[in-house]
């Protein structure tokens, strides 16, 4: 059956366009018959939004689709999300570099965009112009990137597993403590109740005896 490319290419322009699409897998996947046809930089610019940055775009800008200021947003937004991939400390002067930004008041509009579209949790450190980036959601990854993605799973798993081992650990040493405590306890109070009890059986006789010591005086 033959594609329309009209339609595919009208297809890309809604998605990029879309303040709620961050995901194109599934139209990347449908779009490849666009290649070595005229609708390919269309092609090219929907993997630009689908696996790369706003410098990508920059570079081949030449023969790709002019960007909306929406698309233009969109990207800066995607770009942000794709240097999140590796680090989890953004520094201002890398993602203006990036997103082609002149200024952190602009980039700082972007972020606070990315955070009310909830495709970016982060703290924002303007007095030391960085970001700390907490959690990431709605974006495609390369095959590289989810090589990094699993072994970055795989180090946690090995921490978390790492910690719970030391948890039980403590926990353990913890309660042999206590239950050495509790016998050290449990024998003071027995060593207690002794000398009591020895106490108690000794004084008849030492009134007895002192009774009988000042009897002697007298």
């Amino acid at each position: 059956m033959k594609v329309n490319g009209n339609v595919l290419v009208q297809d890309i322009r809604k998605a990029l366009a879309s303040e709620s699409t961050f995901f194109f897998n599934d139209l990347l996947e449908n779009c490849n018959v666009l290649a070595n046809t005229e609708h390919e930089p269309y092609l090219t610019l929907l993997s630009i939004f689908s696996h790369g940055k706003y410098s990508n775009y920059v570079e081949k800008s030449a023969n790709l689709p002019e960007l909306s200021e929406i698309e233009t947003t969109k990207l800066r937004i995607l770009t942000i999300l794709r240097m999140s991939i590796n680090k989890r400390v953004l520094k201002y002067s890398d993602m203006l570099a990036e997103t082609g930004l002149n200024n952190s008041r602009d980039l700082e509009q972007v972020i606070i965009q990315s955070i009310q579209q909830n495709v970016l949790d982060c703290r924002i450190d303007e007095a030391n112009e960085q970001v700390f980036v907490n959690q990431i959601s709605g974006y495609n990854v390369t095959v590289d990137q989810q090589d990094y993605l699993l072994n970055s799973l795989s180090q946690w798993s090995e921490s978390c597993r790492t910690i719970t081992q030391k948890m039980q650990t403590d926990v353990d040493s913890a309660t042999s403590r206590l239950k050495a405590n509790t016998q050290e306890t449990a024998d003071f109070h027995r060593t207690v109740e002794a000398a009591k009890a020895s106490v108690k059986k000794e004084k008849p006789h030492r009134e007895a005896s002192s009774a009988k010591s000042r009897k002697r005086l007298a």
